[in-house]
């Protein structure tokens, strides 16, 4: 059996025959991790689509990327002259056109490569989703080290509910949660953890601040671990002590549009349709215009990654995609609730991975 890099590469090379391209310029690290197991901060990758690869990297990665390279079947080169070294492999190759991930290229590096391509032969042609269209859809490794990330995120979620008062700041709270992950077995977190309470949790990406918890706060916590290079994203929404009436009421309503989210999460279905599904919901109680962000998204090297669940997704569901359904509403000097899970698209019922209390009510603390 092929190792899942040298798969994955056989991958690409099929996706460059189908767009008639002799090769493709990686400069993603998330892409390049993917396709050849290197995890320097530096490189850029070649892939050819007649069975070859060269990976570009610097001196301070010359034994880890031929030790994490290992069975890829590519070339290594070390230099600090990267645009001069992929014009000579290009040019050396015989390919007259070349693919590269415009999104990821600075214009600085692409006007230096075509200067050094000056008088060739080859033309550069600006790319997108050939590789992020292929990760979408998860190997069993890759749902292994998801799973880990899950787990842990549940844990840090158990954590953050024993460890929480009145009193405490949302960035110590906010602590409590990342160096429970770090000293638990995360490899790192998968983003700086979200702790927003009282009104400010009408703040849907607001950053944790030294205001102190209080009786009848909502607390939103937004948290996720990585292991080996894989993430993982959960949210709860909980308020310490008694909830009123209109906590309740949005708390019920952005609960419900996520359970009819996760419901609609099987394959074949269209990204936007789960979005406007969850969005029927929230109109029902009249909350539709409070909810100002996508629905959910995709999860797995990076936090945000294909396929998108958002009212402009052009994307499908397929069997082992791992996305985030994580409705919210959001009421300015009032505050707002988000619920968010980590699911995995089956061929039949859609399976949550992260397994934190989820209840109808708001959990109060």
């Amino acid at each position: 059996m092929q190792p899942p890099c040298r798969q994955r590469l056989e991958r690409v090379r099929n996706k460059l025959v189908e767009q008639k391209l002799p090769a493709l310029i990686v400069f993603s690290r998330a892409n390049i991790r993917y396709l050849t197991g290197f995890t320097g901060s530096a490189g850029v990758l070649i892939v050819g689509r007649d069975d070859w690869a060269w990976l570009v990297t610097d001196g301070r990665y010359k034994l880890q990327s031929k030790e994490q390279t290992k069975g890829t079947g590519m070339k290594i080169a070390v230099t600090r002259m990267t645009e001069k070294v992929l014009a000579n492999i290009l040019k050396r190759s015989g390919v007259q056109r070349a693919g590269f991930e415009g999104r990821y290229c600075t214009v600085a590096f692409l006007e230096r490569l075509k200067g050094e391509l000056k008088g060739s032969k080859v033309k550069l042609e600006s790319v997108a989703g050939i590789i992020e269209g292929l990760r979408a859809v998860k190997d069993e490794g890759e749902l292994v080290f998801i799973r880990q990330a899950a787990q842990l995120a549940d844990s840090a979620f158990e954590h953050a509910l024993k460890v929480l008062k009145v009193g405490m700041t949302e960035r110590e709270l906010a602590w409590e949660i990342e160096s429970f992950l770090r000293t638990h077995g995360a490899d790192a977190i998968a983003f700086t953890p979200i702790v927003v309470s009282g009104e400010r949790t009408a703040l849907p990406h607001g950053q944790p601040s030294d205001r102190r918890l209080r009786k009848g706060d909502l607390v939103t916590m937004d948290l996720g671990a990585m292991v080996n290079g894989y993430c993982s994203d959960l949210t709860r929404t909980v308020v310490i002590g008694r909830p009123t009436s209109e906590q309740q009421r949005i708390y019920r309503a952005v609960w419900e549009a996520q359970q009819r989210g996760i419901e609609s999460l099987v394959a074949n279905q269209k990204g936007k349709r789960v979005d406007s599904i969850v969005r029927e919901v929230l109109d029902k109680y009249g909350l539709k215009k409070l909810f100002m962000h996508g629905t959910g998204h995709g999860v797995g090297l990076e936090i945000h990654e294909s396929p998108s669940l958002g009212q402009r997704s052009k994307d499908v569901l397929k069997p082992n995609m791992v996305v985030t359904v994580e409705p919210g509403v959001y009421v300015p000097n009032f505050g707002g609730v988000r619920i968010e899970d980590l699911v995995l698209v089956t061929d039949g019922k859609p399976e949550v991975l992260t397994r934190s209390p989820n209840p109808p009510k708001i959990l109060s603390v």
